[in-house]
């Protein structure tokens, strides 16, 4: 889980070993339901990157009954990763420009037991100072935002990306 925080997501899937990789989690699996085509290739990508690696996890996802693959696809994810954070993410992929689907993904990470600033210099190392949005530091990391939220002595981080267009 850490590894997947430390990288963008625009980073981590121009990788090769994601390129031929075909992952049909349950993000995947309601789209498929739901009769969504055109961003079937991005969706999986964005799914194997939430919930590829081992721990419990689930979803809701929703796409308009007409025409799902011509509009915006949304899921809700929850993962518990094998070292006991826990992982909500919205993401929400539709199709843009040149045949291109677009994308967000939000993602919030609990750290039971880590402060902020143990967070910030471990997996957050490599994000810079970029801004302050409503008195919270925001950092930086390629086309990632990230703002940490310290709770009664543990940390949640919440990670912004939008991708022009998703990677396939």
């Amino acid at each position: 889980m850490k590894k997947i925080l430390i990288g963008s997501f625009l980073v981590l899937f121009s990788s090769q070993a994601y390129a031929t990789e075909k992952f049909d989690g349950v993000i995947t699996k309601h789209a498929e339901e739901w009769g969504v085509n055109q961003c079937i290739q991005e969706i999986q990508k964005m799914d194997s990157f939430l919930n590829g690696k081992g721990g419990a996890s689930g979803a809701w996802s929703s796409a308009p009954k007409n025409s799902p693959s011509d509009r915006i696809f949304s899921s809700l994810n929850i993962r518990k990763y094998n070292d006991g954070t826990w992982g909500y993410a919205t993401l929400s992929i539709a199709p843009g420009v040149d045949g291109n689907c677009d994308s967000t993904l939000m993602q919030m990470v609990t750290f039971p037991g880590k402060s902020c600033n143990e967070v910030r210099e471990t997996i957050y190392k490599d994000y810079k100072y970029n801004s302050e949005l409503a008195g919270k530091s925001v950092y930086e990391s390629g086309t990632t935002k990230a703002v940490l939220e310290e709770l009664g002595g543990n940390c949640i981080s919440i990670r912004y990306e939008t991708l022009y267009p998703s990677p396939k």
